[in-house]
């Protein structure tokens, strides 16, 4: 009786792994700085072009998600430039009396770091909607309703907890 027992239970546990493998191979799964689908491999830019045309509503999310993603490292190249400049100008520029070049390689280094701090939110934002494109276009293939979830949120009168479902 225990060996049928045995038995089941690792037939069970094998079935159910061989339909998970097969299930993944037709789902969307981030690994680093890719995406597979089955056993192709996507970038960022590949996998807008295969969304556009297999999932609208999937497309839409993502490539939100891939504008703000990019936005926000161009925020951080041009925060790091200007951070540079600033450093170059206060380093070689103001003698003594030059006060115009130290306050010019300042404002650099200010508005440098403002777009550090800027792009920050805007990359975590913009991978937040790259995964949310690829959950939108996971339950459709599959046709799992989303799990509920909790997030920290703001609002006019502060934050708090918010249950998604």
């Amino acid at each position: 009786m225990k060996r049928i027992f045995f038995f089941l239970m690792v037939f069970m546990m094998a079935s159910t792994a061989i339909k998970a493998q097969n299930d993944n191979a037709t789902l969307l799964q981030p690994a680093g700085s890719y995406i597979y689908y089955g056993d192709q491999a996507f970038n960022l830019k590949q996998c807008v072009d295969f969304l556009s045309t297999r999932h609208q509503p999937a497309y839409e999310t993502f490539q939100s998600g891939y504008k703000c993603y990019q936005a926000g490292w161009g925020l951080f190249g041009a925060g790091l430039g200007m951070d540079l400049i600033g450093s170059i100008i206060i380093a070689c520029g103001p003698e003594e009396g030059d006060a115009a070049m130290l306050y010019s390689g300042m404002t650099c280094l200010g508005l440098g770091a403002a777009a550090i701090l800027a792009s920050v939110p805007t990359i975590f934002i913009g991978y937040a909607r790259l995964n949310d494109g690829i959950d939108v276009f996971n339950m459709a293939q599959t046709g799992a309703r989303p799990q509920a979830y909790w997030t920290i949120q703001g609002s006019e009168n502060g934050l708090g907890l918010a249950l998604h479902f």
